[in-house]
């Protein structure tokens, strides 16, 4: 099993549907997309939701969610030294043109991408209209707060 980790708000739910993504872009598509973000451990996804959030905007209500994934489903990874141009930190229409073009392509539920703030981590991009995407399921969520030494 693979597991994923995910933090999000307790008033809206893990959003595994992807309707976050039809409302802003991300590092890996463009708004309109129904795409769901999650990281291969807790940490990174904690660092990425402090990378962007305004830490005098972060929600009380947050839940750390951990969720399975059968290795023996489809997962594709975008191997970053064939696909990503040397500067793919700070070009996101690369990122967002690769990310799109996976989306489209609805060959897999997962692409492990890695994270523009800790390239060795890696984040996964869900998407829920595959027809694997069935295969993730809940573990655990428990309330999650920020140390106030990292705010």
């Amino acid at each position: 099993m693979l597991r994923l980790w995910r933090l999000y708000r307790a008033a809206h739910g893990p959003g595994l549907d992807g309707i976050g993504g039809t409302f802003a872009s991300g590092r890996w598509h463009l708004q309109g997309q129904r795409v769901v973000y999650l990281g291969a451990t807790p940490a990174i996804v904690v660092l990425e939701r402090l990378a962007h959030t305004d830490p005098d905007l972060l929600p009380a209500d947050l839940q750390l969610g951990c969720f399975e994934f059968p290795k023996s489903a489809h997962a594709d990874k975008l191997d970053d030294r064939a696909r990503l141009p040397g500067n793919w930190i700070f070009d996101e229409q690369t990122t967002r043109r690769l990310g799109d073009a996976w989306l489209r392509e609805n060959s897999t539920a997962l692409l492990q991408v890695p994270s523009a703030l800790l390239p060795e981590e890696s984040n996964y991009l869900f998407n829920p209209r595959n027809s694997e995407a069935q295969h993730l399921h809940p573990v655990s969520e428990r309330p999650f707060a920020f140390d106030p030494r990292l705010l």
